[in-house]
C-alpha cells in the first residue's frame, strides 16, 4: 500500500536546541476571560496578588466565535489602561493577547508579556514579529493541531529574542462531556522533546470550572511548569465563558495545591 506523507517534514532545530530558562520557575497566569470594569479588576488583583502570580491575564480585545455589536468590537484601550494602572498598584505584571499585528507595538509598550491565542497559533507573520520582542510570549495550542504543528509554531518564536512559554488548552474531539479535551500526554511529550516551559490551561482545557482543579493537578503531574486559570468574582455573571470561570475565592487554594505538587515533583527529579 502506498504511504502518503502530507506536507513538509518537521524542522524543529531551534526548538530542540532551545536551552530553556536559566531557572525553573513556577509559572502562574490568572485573571478573568474579559476585563469588564474597574471594580472587577480590583477584586481580582486583590485576591491573586496574595500568591506568587507570574502574570495577570485578561481580555481587552472584543472578538469571539460570533461577532459582537459593531461598537464593542476591537481593542478596548480604555479598559487596557485601567487594568494596567490598577495592576501596578498591586505589584502585578500583565499579559495581553494580540489579535492584530497592527496593534502589536501599542500593546507591547504597555504589557509585560504577550499572549498568542489558539486562533493565531499559525499566524506566522504575527509570530515572526512577536519573536523580536524581548519579553515572555505564551503560545496556546490550536485545538486541531498536533505536537509537531505546535512545535513548528514555537520554532518561529525560538528564532527571535522573546522567551516562549507553551500552553496546552485542549483539543476538539468527539468527547461531549467537555468543551475541549485537555491533552495531558502532550505535556509529557513536549518535556521529553524540548526544554521549553509549558503550562496547563484547564479552564479552556475543559470548559467546566469543576474540572479545573483536578486537570490542573494532572497537568503538573505530567510535567507542566505551572498553570493558567480564568478566575472571576462572580463566575455565573462573567461577560464571557461563564461556564469555565473559576471562583476567585478558591484561587489561593488551587494555587497552594498546584505549587505543592510542582515542588514535590521537582524534588523527585533533583533526587534522581
Amino acid at each position: 500500500m502506498t504511504r502518503f506523507d502530507w506536507g513538509p517534514k518537521p524542522n524543529l532545530e531551534t526548538v530542540t536546541g532551545y536551552p530553556g530558562p536559566k531557572e525553573k520557575d513556577f509559572i502562574v497566569i490568572a485573571g478573568p476571560c474579559s476585563i469588564e470594569d474597574r471594580e472587577q479588576v480590583r477584586s481580582v488583583c486583590r485576591e491573586i496578588s496574595k500568591r506568587g502570580v507570574t502574570f495577570m491575564r485578561g481580555g481587552v480585545y472584543r472578538a469571539g466565535t460570533y461577532p459582537p455589536n459593531p461598537q464593542d468590537f476591537g481593542l478596548r484601550l480604555d479598559l487596557l489602561y485601567a487594568w494596567y494602572g490598577i495592576s501596578k498598584e498591586y505589584g502585578l505584571k500583565i499579559i495581553v493577547e494580540v489579535l492584530d499585528i497592527r496593534q502589536l507595538e501599542k500593546i507591547a509598550s504597555i504589557a509585560n508579556a504577550i499572549q498568542i491565542g489558539a486562533r493565531h497559533m499559525q499566524d506566522y507573520a504575527l509570530l515572526k514579529e512577536v519573536s523580536q520582542l524581548d519579553m515572555p510570549v505564551t503560545l496556546k495550542r490550536h485545538p486541531g493541531s498536533n505536537v509537531n504543528e505546535f512545535l513548528g509554531a514555537a520554532e518561529y518564536l525560538c528564532q527571535g529574542k522573546c522567551r516562549p512559554i507553551l500552553v496546552e488548552r485542549g483539543s476538539s474531539t468527539f468527547m461531549d462531556h467537555v468543551r475541549w479535551d485537555l491533552c495531558v500526554s502532550l505535556i509529557s511529550e513536549i518535556k521529553i522533546k524540548t526544554k521549553l516551559p509549558i503550562i496547563v490551561d484547564a479552564s479552556h482545557g475543559s470548559g467546566r470550572r469543576e474540572l479545573v482543579e483536578p486537570l490542573t493537578l494532572s497537568g503538573i503531574a505530567a510535567g507542566s511548569d505551572g498553570f493558567m486559570v480564568e478566575v472571576h468574582p462572580n463566575p455565573e455573571q462573567s461577560l464571557s465563558d461563564a461556564r469555565q470561570a473559576y471562583p476567585l475565592q478558591n484561587f489561593c487554594h488551587l494555587y497552594g495545591r498546584a505549587r505543592e505538587l510542582w515542588q514535590l515533583k521537582r524534588n523527585w527529579e533533583e533526587a534522581c
